[in-house]
């Protein structure tokens, strides 16, 4: 074997290991977007697990009257199938920013590998999560908070009405967006953990068969 084809040996491993590294972040971001977080956005299985519903549904018992439950369903559904849209632009950010770390990175010695570390994460949790804010929050406006009044029946007291609908509104802008963000940012976290580790193992197993493999350490010459 001669030293040329050993060393297009060691770029074929080396090319493989990054490969390996950037389908772990792949898979790791698409189980964040298309399991974690879409779980916490999409209908609930059951009724008594839906928080928006459950609140809009107390606040009109506490004002003894009733909401158009028909309505409310639909404006939920319309909510959620139009925030869910967003999940793939969130998960290309994602994979985006954290590939191009994959794609620089040029080892100095033998034993270099790829790692995220924990201040990786940060500039990009924080583009990320502004995004993710802004997009629920328009599609929280537009389908709900600008449609509440039309969950009332004609005959509701103008005052009752009024009041009602200012509460529904302050719980939707400020108590269920920090909740569902705080939900969010704890997903957004083990998943950043779970990928430092599953990088470190991938850069584990690329310098063990660059040590060990006969064919990346043959230095005789046929």
């Amino acid at each position: 074997m001669t030293e040329e084809t050993i060393e297009d040996f060691r770029k074929k491993h080396f090319e493989n290991y990054k490969n390996a590294v950037l389908e772990t972040l792949k898979n790791n971001t698409t189980a964040l977007f298309m399991d974690d977080i879409l779980s916490l956005l999409q209908k609930p299985p059951l009724d008594s697990m839906d928080i928006i519903k459950c609140k809009f549904l107390d606040l009109a018992k506490k004002y003894n009257t009733i909401i158009q439950s028909e309505t409310l369903n639909r404006l939920l559904e319309e909510y959620r199938n139009d925030i869910i849209s967003y999940i793939s632009e969130w998960e290309v950010i994602r994979i985006k920013e954290l590939k191009a770390i994959i794609e620089k990175f040029v080892p100095k010695k033998e034993t270099d590998v790829i790692k995220f570390n924990k201040k990786d994460f940060t500039p990009l949790n924080r583009k990320l999560k502004k995004k993710m804010k802004a997009d629920i929050m328009v599609i929280l406006n537009k389908k709900i908070v600008n449609n509440v009044n039309s969950l009332f029946t004609d005959d509701l007291d103008e005052k009752i009405e009024k009041n009602l609908s200012t509460e529904m509104i302050k719980f939707i802008q400020t108590t269920y967006i920090k909740q569902l963000l705080e939900n969010i940012d704890f997903k957004i976290i083990v998943k950043d953990t779970t990928l430092i580790n599953g990088v470190r193992e991938q850069g584990e197993r690329f310098i063990f068969t660059k040590m060990n493999s006969h064919l990346l350490n043959d230095d005789k010459i046929c």
